[in-house]
Formats: structure tokens, C-alpha cells, sequence
């Protein structure tokens, strides 16, 4: 876990000049070669590979010897290869872990504010948690902070197709089929419309889970599935077919009944695209 302490004008003079960025972030490579020294690195989002949404809030890196490589500086970026070591939900790949997820990190400067830098005791190299005072602050750039991203800046980035033109939802749609092997994984789909047996469902709720869908089918822009949409009719299976563009949230949770908050910070909001239904609501239909 990485602390640091806000500034204020009794600190120690750090530099602002978003164009002394390349000079220190080119110290900091050499750093690398001393296990005692580790920087922190602080911004607003970064670009990744390996994952299918290529943009990431927020970007806050240790770097140090053994959880950093191959660290590129560019003239207004700085790229790095580093692992997330996490432990998958059920149903995912590599459960129950612990899986390390290895990628190469990109951070524009104009989204670096914050970098600071600590010379570790004997003790704090081994130690769970690395405390940033003030007195570790080489860079800090109040206006960068200031523009910080709005929750629809985070929103359109979610939402936001990678740069392969898979549509997002492939991949937190395969998640999801995997999940259903377990019958304790529960997934809520927003959407603002599916099309039913009867015809188009406005603003329809489907419920996935493992005893009420089956012939789940993913496309590349959108899915079919066989779900119970009477639940007092336990045999009468119905086919669905939801287009993406019609999706705005996917939510995964031990229970059909949802708390959003505690699905958040459970880790269970899997989609997240709200100007899909604010599209709806403005037009008075299918966005």
C-alpha cells in the first residue's frame, strides 16, 4: 500500500515545470538499478495493453527495481512494463489465484501530476506498506491535477470500443459466460431495450445466472441468450437478442437483489455506459 501527504506552503520546494519531467523521469531509470530507491508515480489515467479497454483511472505506480522494466521516456510520455498480482472472482480464468496480470503502462505527461521519490531503510524494503511524506515530493503540477477526468470522461473511456473494433462488451460478456458455471455468480444487464418472442422489451432487465439462462452466444455486436423471462413458468425457456448499443450497465453479484454500492466496491460493476440510456431518455427512443 503507497501514502502520501498533501502539500501545503511549508513543505519543502518541489519542482512544477511539466518540462522537467523528461530530466527526472530519466533519473529515475537510473534509480532502478538500486533496490533501496522507489518512486511513486501519480496521474490521471493510463494507457494499457492486454486488456480489451485500453484506458485506466487512476495511474498510480510504485516503481522500483523488482516491480518495474523496461522504462521508456519519451518527450511527453513514460512507459513501463509492470503485473497487478490479483485474485480472480469466481469464474474467471486462473481462479482462485493468485494471477499476475502483466502489461506495459503509458502515461502521457499532461496526465502526470505527482512524483516523488524514497530511499528505503533495511526495514521498509521488506515492509507491506511505504509511507511518501512531503519531504519525497520532486514534481507536483497543481494545474494538471486540477483536470482531473469527470465521471463521463471515465464513463466514455469504459464504454469506448479498443482499438482492435472489438466492442467492449465481448469481453465482459465472455467473463460473464464463464461466470455462470458458478450458481452463486448472479448478473444484472441494463439495457434500453432486447428484442423477446413478444417483441422488444423496453428498458429490460435481463438476469443471468446459471439455472435461469442457457445458449448464451456472443457476436460482435451483441448476444443472444435463452433466459426465464416468466418466473412462475419455469419451463417456458424464451430466446433474447440484445445489440450492445442498447446495453448501458452490466453488474455481477452473490445475489439477485442489488445494492450498487456494495456491488462497486465489490469489484462487480462490469460495464459501466450511462450516455446509452441518457440517449434514450432524450430521444424518447431506441438510442
Amino acid at each position: 500500500m503507497y501514502h502520501t501527504t498533501s502539500t501545503d506552503s511549508d513543505q519543502p520546494a518541489y519542482l512544477t515545470d511539466l518540462a522537467q519531467l523528461p530530466a527526472l523521469l530519466q533519473q529515475l531509470v537510473a534509480d532502478l538499478a538500486d533496490p533501496a530507491i522507489t518512486y511513486l508515480l501519480g496521474g490521471h489515467y493510463y494507457e494499457r495493453t492486454n486488456h480489451p479497454r485500453t484506458r485506466h483511472f487512476p495511474a498510480v505506480f510504485a516503481l522500483r527495481q523488482e516491480e518495474a522494466a523496461n522504462v521508456e521516456v519519451g518527450s511527453d510520455f513514460v512507459a513501463f512494463d509492470t503485473e497487478l498480482v490479483r485474485y480472480p472472482e469466481r469464474g474467471e480464468a486462473h481462479y482462485p489465484g493468485p494471477w499476475a496480470d502483466r502489461f506495459r503502462a503509458t502515461i502521457p505527461f499532461a496526465q502526470l501530476y505527482q512524483l516523488c521519490r524514497k530511499v528505503l531503510t533495511p526495514a521498509e524494503q521488506t515492509a507491506e506498506e511505504v509511507r511518501y511524506g512531503p519531504e519525497t515530493i520532486l514534481y507536483y503540477n497543481e494545474a494538471v491535477y486540477k483536470r482531473y477526468p469527470t465521471p463521463a470522461d471515465i464513463n466514455q473511456a469504459y464504454a469506448a470500443a479498443p482499438a482492435s473494433g472489438e466492442h467492449p462488451l465481448v469481453a465482459v460478456l465472455s467473463a460473464v459466460e464463464a461466470g455462470l458455471a458458478d450458481p452463486t455468480n448472479h448478473y444484472l444487464i441494463h439495457t434500453t431495450a432486447f428484442e423477446s418472442p413478444d417483441g422488444p422489451v423496453l428498458l429490460g432487465l435481463l438476469h443471468l445466472q446459471a439455472r435461469t439462462t442457457r445458449d448464451l452466444l456472443i457476436e460482435a455486436q451483441g448476444f443472444t441468450c435463452s433466459v426465464l423471462l416468466n418466473p412462475r413458468d419455469r419451463q417456458r425457456w424464451s430466446t433474447v437478442r440484445v445489440n450492445f448499443a442498447q446495453v448501458w450497465q452490466v453488474l455481477r453479484s452473490d445475489s439477485p437483489h442489488v445494492d450498487l454500492e456494495e456491488v462497486e466496491e465489490a469489484g462487480g460493476l462490469l460495464y459501466d455506459a450511462p450516455e446509452v440510456l441518457s440517449a434514450y431518455a432524450q430521444q424518447g427512443r431506441l438510442a
